[in-house]
């Protein structure tokens, strides 16, 4: 079984995973591509290329390295109970629009969705908390403007994807 948990940055999405993951006694997994670029528990050199790959403005490139990330959690923990820290919603709403739509469409069709998925809001000024406490420096601080329109455009490609969701304050 698959449960993704989304939202934008700050709503809780790490600590309801490792909560949820700890109850159920799921697998909780984020940033499933570093399994392939670092050992167990670290993530330096899948942080390295994944700044790189936020920093292209190619948007069917950045799909694409996302998208890889899904298929290849699926591929790694394919007889796993799991809890995933974003999946496809996320990735769709940091990189989707009309042009990469085909890749979204591809990788759904070869992989699936997720059994289910809680999408989590927050609002703005609880986000900015969370975030001063997690780490005064934190650069999405600057994003936080963006979480409405995270929460419209993720509700609307799990409607357009007939994904299982419930919607979740997290505030």
């Amino acid at each position: 079984m698959h449960i993704a948990i989304e939202g934008f940055d700050g709503v809780g999405k790490t600590t309801i995973c490792k909560m949820l993951a700890e109850k159920l006694d799921f697998k909780f997994i984020e940033k499933p591509l570093h399994y392939l670029f670092d050992s167990e528990n670290e993530f330096e050199n899948y942080n390295r290329i994944r700044d790189y790959v936020n920093d292209q403005e190619n948007r069917i490139f950045t799909s694409w390295f996302y998208g890889l990330g899904n298929i290849f959690l699926y591929h790694k923990f394919r007889d796993e109970n799991i809890i995933t820290d974003r999946h496809l919603v996320s990735n769709y709403f940091w990189s989707g629009n009309e042009k990469n739509q085909p890749v979204y469409d591809c990788i759904v069709k070869l992989i699936g969705k997720p059994d289910y998925t809680f999408l989590l809001y927050a609002r703005d000024e609880v986000i900015l908390q969370r975030l001063k406490n997690r780490n005064t420096n934190d650069q999405d601080f600057k994003k936080v403007h963006l979480n409405t329109q995270a929460l419209n455009k993720m509700k609307k490609f799990l409607i357009e994807y007939k994904m299982d969701y419930s919607i979740i304050d997290s505030t």
